[in-house]
């Protein structure tokens, strides 16, 4: 039953607590989102449905789903943190573009060169804006952006399109093949199957995690497993690798950037299966852009050729 008396505002971070449970119908994956444990935002729940004095959610197999209550209470909360998002971004980017910050991340890490130009062009253009670039996995990345901890993502579509919290731009098409040495045995063949190149030795970036699931599919396919003998971040080095050795190099790049590699390497293409990319601008679906990110996007898109 309802409790009449008169009760303390609840705080806003527990507000956005129960709408994440809410959203995603179950503690665990909530928690992961909001990096709490399960056990505090469990307490959490809790404490605000005693302070309401009436139940928000039904605990049910493997989940929980919203009571007519929580329902209600869950609505007016996002239009409430709705409202108060769209008041802080009116204050804070008033003067944005001349003291503000730009939060960029780079899922996986090696998208972060095409951001090259387009971040010079804005610290030229911005020179009081503070920038900060983070790379890592889209695992780790897309949390922060859905949070509020990044302003964007610039990534694989593949990998980002997988969080339904994230409204995704492709920017720019991009093309899988397999780096060899211009002498290597499978260079010039016509004939080569998957498997054939699946055989010698590969090289893999370590920041690169989704690719590395990626390519396990296609060894486990025959029945083998993805055992690298190179792991290197470095391009340098894996360039020196290949060049030096049999072992081949699996790379998604622009199309327009395959003509430079092919002045050094012999690229196999359409041989073996994997999904070519997007380069894609994400953005989390709940929150406003900043004036910041919507200028980086502008800025981006003109430097990979879209405007």
């Amino acid at each position: 039953m309802a409790n009449s008396t008169r009760q303390a505002p609840i705080d806003l971070k527990r507000m956005r607590q129960v709408v994440e449970v809410a959203r995603a119908e179950a503690i665990t994956p909530a928690a992961e989102t909001l990096s709490i444990t399960q056990s505090a935002l469990s307490r959490s729940i809790a404490d605000v449905e005693n302070q309401l004095g009436v139940q928000l959610f039904h605990r049910v197999h493997r989940g929980v789903k919203l009571t007519e209550a929580g329902e209600r209470f869950v609505a007016r909360a996002k239009r409430l943190l709705s409202d108060i998002d769209d008041l802080i971004a009116d204050v804070t980017t008033a003067d944005e573009l001349d003291t503000g910050r730009l939060r960029v991340g780079a899922a996986p890490a090696g998208y972060a060169g095409y951001t090259v130009a387009s971040m010079r062009d804005f610290v030229e253009e911005n020179p009081g804006v503070s920038v900060e670039m983070e790379t890592g996995t889209p695992q780790a990345l897309c949390p922060a952006l859905v949070r509020g901890e990044l302003d964007l993502i610039v990534g694989a579509s593949a990998y980002l399109q997988r969080w339904r919290e994230l409204e995704l731009r492709a920017l720019l098409p991009m093309q899988f093949a397999c780096m060899v040495r211009k002498d290597h045995p499978l260079a010039g063949r016509n004939d080569l199957s998957e498997l054939d190149v699946l055989q010698f030795p590969i090289v893999l970036p370590r920041s690169i995690e989704p690719m590395h699931s990626d390519i396990g599919l296609r060894y486990a396919h025959y029945g083998m497993r993805l055992q690298p003998q190179y792991v290197t971040d470095d391009f340098t080095m894996t360039t020196s690798i290949v060049s030096a050795t049999d072992a081949f190099y699996p790379i998604m790049h622009a199309r327009r950037s395959f003509a430079d590699l092919e002045e050094q390497f012999h690229l196999i293409r359409d041989v073996v299966e994997i999904k070519p990319h997007d380069v894609s601008i994400a953005f989390a679906r709940s929150l406003p852009k900043t004036r910041a990110a919507e200028r980086f996007e502008e800025l981006l898109a003109t430097s990979l050729g879209l405007d």
